[in-house]
């Protein structure tokens, strides 16, 4: 069975910067949602760092979602995509946390390519500009 992260926006009905941003992750043993407000602007920053050729192991695309609040920081979305050994593989790291409930919380990973980061960045950048849609990110098995 393929893993997939599905990542759907949407848009404030004020015109305002932010809107909600749902995360759905599902592998052959373990599925996760959930959705927090982000600025479009991140996301759209995110897309645009998933073109980075080689992905360096030190340094991994990362989207990163959260809130402050009384000085902590809660993370409640985060994307982790970095190499698996020297053979082209990616592997993508999901990490997902009930927004009103941020002690609630399931992380998973999965093996990818690159062909489909290039997909999922296009597919992001394609959501964010008509304003509908959904972005998937492909791969295979879960990585125990």
């Amino acid at each position: 069975m393929n893993s997939t992260l599905v990542l759907e926006y949407e848009f404030s009905r004020d015109g305002d910067d932010f809107g909600w941003l749902i995360a759905k992750v599902q592998t052959p043993h373990f599925s996760g949602r959930n959705g927090m407000w982000v600025q479009w602007q991140d996301v759209g920053d995110f897309a645009a760092s998933l073109s980075t050729y080689p992905i360096n192991a030190d340094n991994p695309v990362l989207g990163e979602w959260g809130f402050g609040e009384q000085g902590q920081y809660t993370e409640i979305t985060k994307v982790g995509i970095g190499p698996k050994g020297a053979t082209g593989a990616l592997v993508a790291n999901v990490s997902l946390a009930n927004y009103y409930e941020p002690e609630n919380r399931c992380s998973t990973c999965f093996e990818t390519d690159y062909p489909s980061l290039s997909d999922f960045r296009e597919e992001i950048e394609r959501m964010l500009h008509d304003r509908t849609g959904s972005a998937v990110l492909n791969g295979s098995v879960e990585i125990r």
